[in-house]
């Protein structure tokens, strides 16, 4: 498929998923090592210019550079990528344009005095100024915070090096390689198949690229790189991270297919290398209590028909008479 039909879908797309409101998702784990990857958003698209500087007019109706990098930065990572490209910005502009006309329109329609719609708006408000000034309510924590965190939770910072077979079954997340799916008990009974040979010393890199379906591992030995706590969904997790370093686990089905993993050295990851993720966390947490603090000093009143559940104000003190 040509690149200019890719990115005129993509397009629509786009307008469909603004203009009926569709939630942006969060990419889910995958088996394979190769996903690791971002894309900076218009990474060497941008010209040399200020936010405020108006880079068109709709109807006579200018739109700076930040409102444009503003709506692109909202779109999912993977219609980003559709869009990074010189062609890719002039399209996305043609989107942009078509978006700036509907809301012209319903401008003159005074859509902006419906109710609901004047709600969303108001609520959007209070979310991007919120999140801005959670950003901003804080400085970033001294070294002397991190280094205590980083002490604190050692252990969350250890790195397991891990490998495995896939066996991928019908309806899973994950095809096989020969194209072929098998039923989710044919592949159950092929994982325990293999893990009867890794019983018997077979070598797992060599039953890897021989049988596993993930195929972007199965080149290197069923090698998926370090994982550590929380990378990897709870049931598979549970699993993975009670095996010593040799330790073949068990098949343990998942979405993706049927995997038998073997777990590799155990490492602990230098500060440095997860200095910066620290640093936003402890932010995080700092921020949060001091919003709990200005929560305690707040006036709030609910309304108690429709709120009925609501604690009720304490009651003010009877002056002497």
């Amino acid at each position: 498929m040509r690149k200019d039909i890719v990115i005129a879908i993509a397009g629509i797309a786009l307008v469909a998923a603004i203009c009926f409101g569709l939630a942006i998702w969060k990419p889910e784990w995958k088996p394979f090592s190769s996903m690791r990857t971002s894309t900076s958003v218009m990474e060497g698209s941008k010209a040399e210019t200020g936010p405020e500087h108006v880079v068109m007019h709709v109807n006579g109706e200018p739109i700076t550079e930040s409102e444009f990098q503003a709506a692109f930065s909202q779109l999912p990572e993977d219609m980003q990528r559709q869009f990074t490209s010189e062609s890719g910005k002039q399209a996305f502009a043609e989107q942009m344009v078509r978006l700036k006309i509907l809301e012209q329109e319903g401008r003159k329609m005074g859509v902006e005095k419906d109710p609901k719609v004047a709600g969303q708006l108001a609520a959007d408000h209070t979310n991007i100024i919120a999140a801005a000034t959670a950003q901003k309510l804080l400085p970033p924590p001294n070294n002397a915070a991190v280094q205590k965190f980083y002490d604190e939770n050692k252990k969350n910072f250890e790195a397991m090096e891990l490998s495995h077979i896939l066996i991928a079954y019908e309806g899973g997340a994950v095809p096989a390689r020969s194209g072929k799916a098998l039923s989710q008990q044919e592949a159950l009974k092929k994982a325990q198949s293999i893990e009867q040979q890794l019983k018997g010393g077979a070598d797992f890199a060599k039953l890897a690229k021989q049988y596993s379906d993930d195929a972007s591992s199965a080149d290197r030995g069923g090698s998926l790189g370090p994982f550590s706590p929380g990378m990897l969904p709870p049931e598979i997790e549970s699993h993975v991270f009670r095996l010593q370093p040799g330790q073949v686990s068990d098949p343990v089905p998942s979405r993706y297919g049927i995997h038998i993993f073997k777990a590799g050295p155990h490492t602990s990851q230098p500060l440095e290398q997860v200095r910066q993720g620290i640093s936003r966390r402890v932010q995080q947490q700092a921020t949060l209590d001091k919003v709990e603090q200005m929560r305690k000093g707040a006036k709030v009143e609910f309304d108690p028909k429709f709120f009925p559940e609501a604690p009720k104000p304490p009651a003010a003190a009877k002056k002497p008479s």
